[in-house]
Order: structure tokens, then sequence, then C-alpha cells
């Protein structure tokens, strides 16, 4: 891999060759010129031993992160399947896990790890109006890994020869080093944009963090291509006259492809800043996606005619990126189409501006608790996809193959712990723009409220954080959040009452709008209230921010407050009362996010506490 990486010593083309194709570059430039435009063709000047130093340097630094991240995961998984299996055995009595045994890793957890930058936002838009905002901050442990990444390229670029006489020799080198790495760069930059990242399993990172190295690896891609392109623009100008530019890119196929992929580069940059991507996301995916081919195949053509040894860094980025597209189509056809028949989406509309979608599916998919699906719809989004938690997962019988309750009573065809297949699967959206907002409209002047569309799925995507061996879990959500946690429930309730996960206390918190939004999931929160032992586990606290009337709690364990709920104290409440290991995830809006955030971190800590976060910050 690493021979593969690194730029292949090519042999110098002849200086009767240089000649030849500087004749054409300049076609009737006087002789002089030919020694004008020795730093602008070419490998003259460029510093290639420097660069294959920094392209060993900089695979090297990911291998060596990838390996680090790699084994604490692994070392993650052990310390937990251990605390799993132990629990497991005696439930009742966790009170050696319910203490840190060391004080190293919470202190890093605290204020490295699930700390943000600074104070307490992290996920909370900058909203420039309520359709666009500006984007969000990075956390610590994100800002960290970026500065020194930002750092390296810096250095690296900076580092050229500069006690030489001519400084045209310098900006030679500069243009070297900076196309060198802005091709590496572009390795990382489509890896970790890729659905199908082997990482993202691999190290169990969600996809959500590998996006945002891939917007700062492309913005470093970006950058290092200009300057690129103005090095030699310099050189060249300032060596015979700023007509060569033109002459150049017009008579020299690589210069002009090169112009092309840079150009392309600039304008993913300006299309892809935060407030033009959210306010119109869908028209940035189709704008981003045409700019990405040209760019692509402008740099591909540019290192190709040219015969640099980047060209097999272009190989592998077209592997990755046809593998991608591989798995995409096998998962749509395998779970959409039959002989018999294709998938179809039926969409509810629900109140609170929602709607419910069941997903018919030809074959068997496997969800598993806090994972999500990308769902397309070609008559109404063409080729866009959107992602969307899975919110629910009709179970079948292994014998029988039919539709039946998950884990009821009396359902003795569900071995315990066996793994879980669907062919009907459950979201529910909030229509925001775009997608949501015409899924919302026609289904509101669909009779019944209630379309049926042809459509598909990709995925199960995510859901890598197991809560089975925790004794406590407490699941915060925000409104349509609640799609992320309902699986949740489902599996630690039914783990509970087969003795398969250490659940010993589970609280959920819903912080909606109004109590009409809870029929978004009333027939699957029906399912898991009518869950064998569900009552020695499970607690529910809804809170309703703009009531209508007087709000009243329906049983001792599902209890309804008005008023926004407050992470400070039901965090504390529960911290104090907690069983084990102790769990809390949260998915909901920034802000709420962001204040649970803060609730947690101070009791990391004090006890054996972990803080698992899902956003979609796309």
């Amino acid at each position: 891999m690493s021979a593969f990486l690194r730029p292949r010593r090519v042999e110098r083309p002849s200086t009767t060759a240089n000649d030849l194709n500087r004749r054409h570059f300049l076609s009737g430039w006087d002789a002089a010129d030919f020694d004008g435009l020795k730093y602008s063709y070419g490998l003259t000047g460029v510093d290639q031993i420097g660069n294959y130093m920094w392209v060993d340097a900089f695979l090297y630094m990911l291998v060596a992160i990838a390996g680090l991240l790699l084994i604490l995961r692994v070392a993650n998984m052990w310390w937990r399947h251990q605390r799993h299996l132990t629990v497991m055995a005696n439930p009742n009595n966790q009170n050696y896990w319910a203490v840190n045994r060391t004080t190293l890793w919470p202190w890093l957890n605290r204020h490295i790890l699930a700390a943000p930058l600074w104070n307490k936002r992290h996920n909370a838009a900058f909203q420039i109006s309520s359709a666009i905002d500006n984007g969000t901050l990075p956390g610590r442990w994100h800002t960290i890994m970026l500065v020194v990444y930002v750092g390296l390229n810096v250095t690296w670029c900076a580092a050229l020869p500069y006690r030489v006489l001519d400084h045209k020799q310098t900006l030679a080198a500069l243009r070297g080093r900076s196309g060198t790495l802005a091709a590496l760069n572009l390795i990382p930059t489509i890896l970790f944009a890729l659905r199908n990242n082997p990482l993202i399993p691999l190290l169990q990172v969600s996809y959500d963090d590998f996006n945002l190295f891939h917007r700062w690896a492309a913005r470093i891609t970006i950058v290092e291509a200009i300057v690129h392109t103005v090095a030699w623009m310099y050189n060249t100008g300032h060596g015979a006259g700023w007509a060569a530019i033109s002459n150049g890119l017009r008579h020299e196929g690589s210069y002009g492809w090169g112009m092309v992929g840079t150009a392309a580069f600039t304008l993913i940059g300006i299309q892809a800043w935060s407030p033009f991507r959210h306010a119109f996301y869908e028209t940035f995916l189709n704008i981003h996606r045409v700019c990405v081919i040209a760019a692509l195949v402008g740099l591909y053509k540019h290192l190709e005619m040219h015969n640099l040894p980047q060209v097999p860094w272009m190989h592998l980025i077209f592997i990755f990126w046809g593998c991608e597209y591989l798995a995409r189509g096998a998962s749509i056809l395998y779970f959409g189409f039959s002989l018999k028949k294709f998938s179809n989406i039926k969409v509810e509309a629900m109140p609170g501006e929602a709607v419910r979608v069941t997903i018919d599916l030809v074959r068997d998919w496997h969800p598993r608790p806090g994972c999500h699906a990308h769902m397309w719809m070609p008559a109404m989004s063409l080729w866009s996809s959107h992602p969307f938690s899975v919110a629910w997962a009709t179970t079948i019988s292994p014998d029988s193959k039919e539709m039946t309750l998950p884990i009821l009573e009396g359902d003795a065809l569900m071995a315990p712990g066996a793994p879980q297949k669907s062919r009907q699967i459950s979201l529910v959206c909030r229509a925001r723009t775009g997608l949501t907002r015409k899924m919302y409209e026609r289904a509101c002047k669909a009779p019944n409220e209630t379309f049926t569309i042809w459509g598909f799925i990709e995925g199960p995507y995510g859901g890598h954080h197991s809560l089975d061996s925790y004794g406590t879990v407490v699941l915060f959500a925000g409104g349509v959040g609640i799609t992320h946690q309902v699986m949740y429930l489902k599996h630690l309730v039914g783990g509970h009452a087969n003795r398969t996960t250490a659940t010993q206390k589970l609280v959920l918190i819903w912080s909606v709008p109004d109590s009409d939004c809870l029929e978004w999931v009333r027939p699957w929160m029906d399912e898991v209230l009518r869950m064998p032992q569900r009552k020695n586990v499970l607690r529910i606290k809804l809170f309703i921010t703009r009531p209508k009337g007087r709000v009243e709690s329906s049983s001792d364990t599902v209890k309804m407050f008005a008023g926004r709920a407050k992470p400070e104290a039901l965090i504390e409440e529960e911290v104090r009362h907690r069983q084990g290991a102790m769990a809390v995830t949260v998915c909901g809006s920034g802000g709420f996010a962001d204040g649970v955030r803060s609730a947690v971190r101070p009791w990391l800590t004090v006890g054996s506490i972990d803080f698992i976060e899902e956003a979609f910050t796309y």
C-alpha cells in the first residue's frame, strides 16, 4: 500500500522531448522564452525527494491514527463485553461497574472527547435565518485533529528551497508540493464521503464524524489546487508573458484539463459553503456531483497526459468510488426488486407537519437499534436519496416468515438475542424543505391523507453503539429524534426480559411541542408497553413544551409534564439512582443535544458514565 501511494520515480523526459513539447506549447515564441519557461513545464525545479518524504509522512500518520483509534476501540469493546458477560451472570449486582476503575479515561472523556470547543455550543447551528444556517462548531477532539491536519499541510507546503538564486525555482517547488498534496488529500476526501466507508464499521466512528473530516480535507485539496495553478501561472507569465498562459491552455491538453479541474474544485468550494448547502440541500447535491465528476476527470487527464507519478492515486480514487456505487446499487436491487414485485412506500400525513413512512421490502432486512437508511423516491426526488433514522422494523418469525409482534409474551418462536429480520420498516419525517415538504403536502391532499409510491432504500447504516452492557440507560429525544430511540426501547426491554442485556433501568425522556406529536410513534410505543416485564425496567417522561390544555400523567411509569425538559436536574436524578454503568444518548436538535451534553459532562468523572450523541449535520 505504501509503495502504491508513494509517487513512482519516473524518468524525466529528455531535453529533446522537452524542447519539442515546449515548441508545441509556445508555437511561435522566440528561443529566449525556452529558458524563461523551464520552471513552468515538467519537473524542473520540483523537489521530488521532498515530495516523496512528505507523502510517506502523511501515509504513516494516517495509518498511525487509524491504528491508535482501532486499538482504543477494541479495548473499549473488550471492556464492555467483559462487563456484559459478568453482569448477565448476576444482573442485580452491578455495583462494581458503577464506578470508574481509572482516572485517565474519564478525564479525557470529559475534557477532550465529549467536550465542545468552548462553553456548550457544538451542534447548535449559527442561524442566519429560519432556513439558512452557517454550520456548527466541531468538538474539542475534532478541533485538535483538524488543527494538526491543516497545520501539517501548511508546514509541508512551506518547506521549500528558499536559498536558491532564482525565486522561480522556489515557486516551481511550491507548484510540485501543492499539486502532490492536493492529489494525495483527494484520497481521504473521497473515502470519507462514502456511505460504505469500510473505516466506519471497523473503527465504529459515525458517518457524521467522517463527513466533517471530508469537508475539511476537501477544503485543503481546493486551496492546494489553487496554489498549484497560481504558481504555474506566475512562472509562465513571468517567464514568457501572460499571453503564454492562454497559449498553453489552448494548445497543451494537460494544462487545459488541469484548469478544468481547478475551476471545478473552486466551484465546489463556493457552492458547498454552509449557508448555500443547507438552504438548497438537494440542489447543492446535484451540482456537487456534477462538479466532482468534472474535477476528477480534469485532474486525471492533467496527470495522465503528462505521465505524472500521481496517476495511480486517481486509480485508487476511482476504485473507491466505483465500489461505493456498486454497493449502493446492490443494496437497492436486492431489497427493492424481485421477479414478482418491487418495494413500495406508504406515506401518511401526521400531526405536527410530519409524515410516517412505511416501506415494504421484497427480501429480509436486518435492522439494528440506532441504524438509519437512505430512502430514494425517484418520482419525487429523481436520483437524490435522503437519510432517516429507522423508527421501527416489524420482525419476522423464523418459521412462518410472517409479520409478528416484536418479542411479545408467548412469542416462543423468537430466540432471545437472535438477529432480527424484517421486510417492513417505518420512518417518521418532519416536513422541512425539499422532499419531506413534498411528501407532507401530497399526503395532506390524498384520500385518507395517505398515498403509496414506488421507492427503495439503502442500508442499514450506522447503529454501531451497543447499549447492552449498561445497567442504566437514559434516552433523550427531541421532537422527531424519537425515531432513533424507539428501536433501543424495543431491544433493551426485550433484552431485560430475556436476560440477554445488563439493562436494569431504562428511562426515555422525550420533548415534543404538543401532545398531538405523540401520534407519530403511538402504535410502536403501545407494542413496547405491552412487552413482558416492561414495568420492571422502563420509565417514560414526556415534556410538552407548548401544551394546548392541562397535561395529565397516564400512569406511574409514563408521566407527562408541561414545559421544557431540564437536562441538569434529570441527569442528576438518574446518576444518583443508577444501577451499574450508565449510558446517556441523545438525538434531537443541535441546541437540545448541546444542553444534554453540558448536563452529562460533569458526571463523567464521578461514575462509569458514557455520553453518545446521534447527529445528522450534513
